[in-house]
């Protein structure tokens, strides 16, 4: 029986002791950090491949960006861009007015600044344009409610308002973002009789309001829109002054009694000329030239990124007025969790230096021909904006 219990032999596999064929990694990383500055030179001792370029593809892994000095309007340090700006209502008895001027017995240097919106720094967001506003608007106010409106000099039927009548403080003007995203601007027959809004500028008035109207003016009375200007071979008159129609001389119904203008232009959409942030390089990239109007460009296009970003919005249907949050700070355009456009290199034997470089792709309007283009402009900076990026080359054969 001992037989019985002996152990019966069975093979087993045996385990590999044999290497695993791994295959030859030949995947390279440059990254590089950037501050101050929208290009980066750079130089390696060694190359930075192995073998010939066109052995090899290349794609951005990771782009992060913080940089806050491209705005969504144009702008000019000096002031020569004017947004829009609060006139004051003439009459026809004051004749011509050159070039729009303010009138001097209304408008103090101090307050001609605060009245005229003046684009000398970058805006990032639609807020701070509507804040800008606000301020304007709540420069008027103010200005009525503590030292009334003297029109004495005038004209009669003007209606004159006391200082410090106005009280408690009214909101004679004000601005709000429709449901539908059109600007609405709400003024009082006081304001309508004695102010307008211009928006000078053709390619701006395409922007908020769809259309050409250049004067904001509405009938104190019945609140349609009127022409407080005629403008014929760069002569300015001022049309006839129709004064606020108010019943047996209440001040109330001129300060209660309010008139509505809106647009016709979703400047949630239109007003960003912000369209894309975009990547050149010196490397010898096959078929990605950076063109700009059928002009091809010495560097090439390593990446095109959106700089559209989602707006949060919640809107207010019983008073028609819409609010929104917007997403600011650092950007990543790219994570290493998202689909690499690779690109084909050209034959170089060793690439021992490298050029990078942000562009940025902007609207523009031309004004002659009434049209809407595009152009790219170099990204500009500020000296506390700063990138990174990481390039990721591998070679064709190898598996993604």
């Amino acid at each position: 029986m001992a037989h019985e219990i002996l152990p019966q032999h069975r093979p087993h596999e045996q385990l590999r002791t044999e290497a695993p064929v791994q295959r030859n990694h030949s995947d390279k990383y440059v990254s590089a950090y950037v501050s101050s500055d929208n290009h980066v030179d750079m130089s390696f001792q060694n190359p930075i491949l192995q073998d010939s370029a066109d052995h090899f593809l290349v794609g951005i892994d990771d782009l992060t960006v913080n940089l806050s000095n491209l705005s969504m309007i144009e702008y000019d340090a000096s002031g020569s861009n004017v947004l829009l700006r609060i006139r004051r209502l003439l009459t026809e008895d004051e004749g011509i007015v050159n070039d729009l001027a303010f009138a001097d017995f209304m408008h103090t240097p101090a307050l001609r600044a605060a009245c005229e919106f003046r684009i000398t720094r970058p805006y990032h967001s639609l807020a701070e344009i509507l804040e800008r506003i606000w301020e304007m608007l709540t420069t008027i106010n103010n200005f009525i409610n503590t030292g009334g409106l003297d029109n004495t000099d005038l004209d009669p039927d003007r209606w004159n308002v006391e200082a410090g009548v106005v009280a408690p403080p009214v909101a004679h003007i004000q601005v709000y973002l429709t449901n539908g995203g059109l600007l609405r601007f709400t003024g009082n027959q006081l304001f309508w009789s004695n102010f307008c809004i211009e928006i000078p500028d053709l390619k701006y008035r395409q922007l908020m309001l769809g259309s050409d109207i250049q004067f904001i003016s509405l009938h104190p009375e019945g609140g349609n829109e009127r022409e407080p200007f005629d403008i014929e071979d760069d002569e300015i008159d001022a049309n006839e002054f129709i004064p606020a129609l108010v019943a047996n001389n209440i001040l109330a119904s001129l300060t209660s009694d309010l008139r509505s203008f809106t647009g016709g232009m979703n400047i949630l959409y239109s007003l960003d000329r912000r369209v894309a942030l975009e990547v050149g390089c010196s490397l010898p990239l096959k078929n990605s030239p950076m063109v700009d109007h059928g002009q091809e460009a010495p560097d090439f296009v390593l990446g095109r990124f959106n700089l559209t970003s989602q707006k949060d919005m919640s809107s207010m249907p019983m008073d028609g007025h819409a609010h929104f949050d917007f997403k600011m700070g650092a950007r990543q355009l790219q994570r290493p969790s998202d689909r690499i456009c690779y690109h084909h290199l050209g034959p170089q034997q060793k690439i021992q230096a490298m050029r990078l470089r942000l562009w940025a792709r902007v609207r523009t309007y031309n004004a002659t021909q009434r049209k809407w283009g595009m152009q790219t402009i170099m990204y500009p900076v500020m000296d506390s904006d700063f990138w990174h990026i990481k390039l990721h080359f591998i070679r064709k054969d190898s598996k993604r």
